[in-house]
């Protein structure tokens, strides 16, 4: 009897062991969270502005159920959320009442990327989540980062990189459509440092004194905002200043593009101002001739031996064979016009207090270059410097720099060529005229316009006394027909908008017409004119600059196929 209960006793503590066994094997502390699948899909490059989708995926992998799952997403630090009313400090939540053994899911958000080239973009999910009959609750991470590879919109903000407490400063921000279509809705606002205080704008804003409107930008198009103004600080102080690109997306302007620039207030031991044509925020026209004008000073209690002075000229309108270094040396490698003490005495000691000017000019290349050139502006910048630096100072190396950058205007263009036997006229009358003969002449108005808008577009011209319009003509791409006033004897051809890239990325706007001379006898040996006061007129899009391209009279010598042959005989 005893020997039986012990046998059963045996058993039963096996049977214990056994079932103790399986219980912390499968469902005891041994459970790990290596096998609860989360992950974060989505790009890993994309550009700014761009709306991207990351997907959050999560998966059982484990023998136990998963109950209360919380997860958390974390979209990248800047970026705009349309979708969700929950986003407002950058994260969504969402739970997952219980997921079974070998069960998963997924879940996508959308955003929209904003940053500058090179930034590095994190999102990032969290879950919390407890397994089976388990008290302990368990946690997971992941994240996945996302690089700004470019931008639509190239934008340059500039700022002076010293300034003296009080000191009148420009931020200067050039912006250039680069992508293939034209960008709609568009809005810049500007963010200034604490003590800024603005003064003058070009153009004015379109909201309070920060804001400005682009209503279309196209292919290749780009302008320029300037914002003066007054900045105060404490020596040593960072100023900052940034300019966010919104573009109008489901009637809310969201954050598409950044960048900033930083000025430091400070007394530095040398100064250097550079303007060009008395400027520092000049306009040129292609085929300028621009006179750059650099201003250095000693305002240290120091004296500076072995100065040196460098100007980096970068743009592809520049005609370097037109460069007036006016001492200095010009390395045509770099680009770069250098000054020394051989070049200028002062260099050799600039004393405490000193101040001098050194002067270069160089010409802008004619509106023939315009198309071929890469950008439409040009930049000129200066350093002024020394190796040898007083023992009180410390560092390897006293500077100063500065830079201008000028915008060049790219105007339309009207190009006139006259002709007596035209391709599609053909000739009528004697060659050279002849007193009481009637001789018609054909005229080719071609327009381009590498540059803005030009809205209100219109060419304008007067046919002189003795001269008749034919009211013969024909024009390309079903564009307006000329008029002419009898009264007035005033030619119009009303153009309405010339559009950016006209002759460049789109055809030319031409018209022929005709006209007719029929001489007296007080007209012999006379060259007659045919047009006079011709002049292209419009407004620029983008400034709302009223703009006029006069161009030169025709004459009966000015004939391509027949030159110098309108003297009356």
């Amino acid at each position: 009897m005893t020997n039986k209960v012990l046998k059963w006793l045996i058993l039963l503590a096996l049977v214990l062991l056994v079932v103790s066994f399986l219980s912390f094997w499968f469902r005891g502390p041994s459970f790990g969270d290596k096998n609860v699948g989360l992950e974060v899909e989505g790009p890993t490059q994309a550009k700014a502005g761009e709306e991207v989708t990351y997907i959050v995926k999560y998966a059982n992998n484990t023998k136990l159920t998963l109950y209360d799952l919380k997860f958390t997403f974390f979209y990248p630090e800047e970026s705009i959320v349309l979708e969700s009313d929950e986003a407002e400090d950058l994260s969504d939540r969402f739970t997952v009442e219980s997921l079974r053994s070998g069960e998963k899911g997924e879940k996508e958000f959308k955003v929209f990327l904003v940053g500058e080239k090179g930034d590095t973009k994190k999102a990032k999910a969290q879950l919390s989540y407890k397994a089976g009959d388990l008290k302990s609750s368990f946690e997971k991470e992941v994240e996945l980062t996302t690089t700004i590879l470019s931008t639509p919109i190239s934008l340059t903000l500039v700022s002076p990189p010293n300034v003296l407490p009080g000191q009148t400063v420009n931020y200067i921000l050039d912006y250039r459509n680069e992508a293939e279509e034209t960008i709609t809705d568009l809005l810049f606002e500007f963010t200034y440092p604490e003590g800024f205080s603005p003064k003058e704008f070009s153009p004015d804003p379109d909201q309070g004194k920060n804001k400005w409107l682009v209503k279309s930008l196209k292919k290749g198009s780009g302008g320029r905002i300037t914002v003066e103004g007054v900045l105060n600080g404490q020596e040593g102080d960072t100023k900052s200043v940034s300019v966010t690109l919104k573009r109008k997306i489901n009637d809310k302007y969201v954050d598409y593009q950044k960048t900033s620039a930083f000025s430091v207030i400070a007394n530095p031991l040398l100064s250097l101002e550079i303007s060009v044509n008395n400027s520092q925020s000049y306009t040129a026209n292609p085929g300028d001739e621009l006179e750059y004008s650099v201003n250095y000073g000693n305002t240290s209690n120091f004296n500076f031996n072995g100065i040196n002075l460098s100007i980096k000229l970068d743009g592809d309108m520049y005609d370097f064979a037109t460069l007036d270094t006016k001492g200095g040396f010009f390395d045509s490698s770099n680009k770069t016009i250098v000054w020394n003490s051989t070049s200028v005495d002062q260099f050799s000691n600039l004393t405490s207090g000193a101040k001098g000017q050194v002067n270069f000019s160089i010409k802008l290349k004619p509106y023939s270059n315009l198309a071929g050139s890469n950008t439409l502006f040009v930049k000129a910048s200066a350093k002024l410097s020394t190796p040898n630096v007083p023992d009180d100072v410390g560092g390897n190396e006293v500077s100063a720099s500065a830079s201008v950058v000028t915008n060049i205007s790219a105007l339309a263009t009207l190009t006139q060529r006259t002709f007596y036997n035209d391709p599609n006229f053909g000739a009528s009358g004697s060659l050279p005229p002849e007193v009481g003969k009637k001789t018609n002449f054909t005229v080719h108005w071609q327009v381009n316009n590498p540059g803005e808008d030009l809205k209100q577009a219109k060419i304008m011209a007067i046919v002189p006394e003795g001269v008749e319009w034919e009211n013969v003509f024909s024009s390309n791409l079903n564009l307006h027909d000329p008029e002419f006033n009898k009264t007035t004897r005033e030619i119009k051809w009303n153009l309405e908008t010339l559009p950016s890239g006209l002759g460049n990325f789109i055809p030319k706007y031409e018209l022929a017409f005709q006209v007719s001379i029929k001489p007296t006898e007080s007209d012999k040996d006379k060259v007659l004119t045919l047009l006079k006061d011709i002049r292209l007129s419009g407004v620029v899009g983008f400034t709302g600059q009223e703009i006029v391209v006069n161009v030169p009279d025709i004459t009966a010598n000015d004939l391509v196929d027949r030159p110098n042959e309108g003297s009356v005989k």
